[in-house]
């Protein structure tokens, strides 16, 4: 089950993918645009896949916005006789596009493009619905911006459901607790991607792993992560307090799946296994990030010219009962998080060298998922910005 709000991927290559591209748009804004919008989205994707088709692995992406508000589409190429943006007026405004490009701009309600001279373009359009605002409410500490996609095949290729996943929520003050949030990242395996139940893998804390994701040990058939079963961590998450540390939020998601019989998680030492799916949690503020992480998903705090690694200890839900390690970080205005899964490498040294401090969040995803992608894999790359700064000073 692919996820709602992931990036359906669409490699232009002929006439044919223009058309699929436009189908599947339009699945996209069923329920979600009213006609004359629909319509409005049909012509954007129509040009811009047309667009694509004549660059080198011009490509689309696009998704239901998880708001609501809209339909999202991303694009991106690799086109090496790509230059740098120039502004169209004076005062450093807009750039000069081309024209196919001027027109999608002017059918999109929000639009987006970087360049990255030799490397490629990237872009964002959303078409949202009457009424509808895809800024980031008024007193939020971080926009955030995520790309979502399924590696090449689809179910067939995955062999299970679709279990890659990112959650964000901003809480307004409390008390004085003051404006806070917290991220989930779910990077999760499928059937096919578990290792046979009698792999050698010890049944105490001491367990070893295969790989970045480890798994558990119990001579039975493996359970795998489910789309329902990374709903429910979801709303653990979310229903956590303002200010509560992010290692106690991962344990209320441990406690919480051990009471799912059918999981098949020990209320002891003899430990099983959901997978080998590996949980972030990052609870932040206004002046630091808290991190815990099970297993190895990769992520750092991103300043102009520092990188400061998001590190974690190995262990898996259901596996390893020891307290998992949290890192403590401070951040500020105008610096990123940037979280993402396996497959991808390098992104937060690519977000400096792509100079991607000032683009909006989720068109910086796209270009860090098109440079820093390594393997053909279900990606997830979710970055956050801080914005603390935009927020009244009574509130934080």
């Amino acid at each position: 089950m692919f996820p709602d709000h992931g990036h359906r991927r669409i490699a232009v290559a002929s006439p044919d993918d223009i058309a699929t591209a436009r189908r599947i748009a339009a699945d996209r804004a069923d329920g979600v645009l009213p006609v004359d919008e629909a319509a409005r989205l049909d012509r954007l994707v129509a040009m811009l896949a047309d667009y694509a088709l004549g660059r080198p692995d011009g490509t689309i992406l696009i998704a239901r916005m998880r708001s609501g508000a809209g339909v999202e589409c991303l694009a991106y190429d690799r086109d090496p006789k790509t230059v740098a943006l120039t502004p169209s007026t004076p005062d450093g405004g807009l750039p000069a596009l081309d024209a196919v490009l001027e027109s999608v701009r002017g059918e999109a309600d929000r639009f987006h493009v970087h360049a990255t001279p030799g490397i490629g373009l990237a872009l964002l359009a959303r078409v949202l619905r009457p009424g509808a605002d895809d800024a980031p409410p008024a007193g939020t500490l971080a926009q955030a911006g995520a790309v979502t996609i399924e590696r090449s095949g689809g179910d067939a290729a995955r062999g299970g459901p679709f279990i890659d996943h990112w959650f964000v929520s901003c809480a307004p003050a409390r008390g004085g607790d003051g404006p806070c949030g917290i991220a989930l990242m779910v990077d999760g395996d499928t059937a096919a991607d578990a290792c046979p139940a009698e792999s050698s893998v010890k049944t105490d804390a001491g367990s070893s792993a295969e790989d970045g994701k480890g798994q558990g040990a119990a001579a039975q058939t493996p359970t795998v992560m489910t789309p329902a079963v990374v709903r429910q961590m979801e709303a653990v998450v979310a229903a956590t307090v303002p200010g509560l540390p992010a290692p106690v939020v991962v344990n209320a998601i441990r406690r919480d799946l051990k009471g799912r019989p059918e999981l098949g998680l020990s209320h002891d030492r003899t430990l099983t296994r959901i997978g080998r799916s590996a949980v972030a949690v990052l609870r932040f503020d206004g002046g630091a990030v808290d991190y815990t992480a099970l297993g190895t998903l990769a992520g750092a705090v991103v300043r102009r010219q520092e990188i400061t690694a998001l590190g974690a200890r190995w262990a898996m839900i259901g596996f390893n009962p020891l307290a998992p390690a949290s890192v403590h970080l401070r951040w500020a205005p105008g610096e990123h998080v940037v979280l993402y899964t396996g497959g991808c490498a390098r992104l937060p040294a690519l977000f400096i060298h792509r100079d991607l401090h000032e683009v909006e969040p989720t068109l910086a995803a796209l270009v860090l998922l098109r440079d820093g992608a390594v393997s053909d894999d279900d990606h997830t790359v979710l970055v956050l910005r801080n914005c603390a700064d935009c927020v009244p000073a009574n509130a934080v």
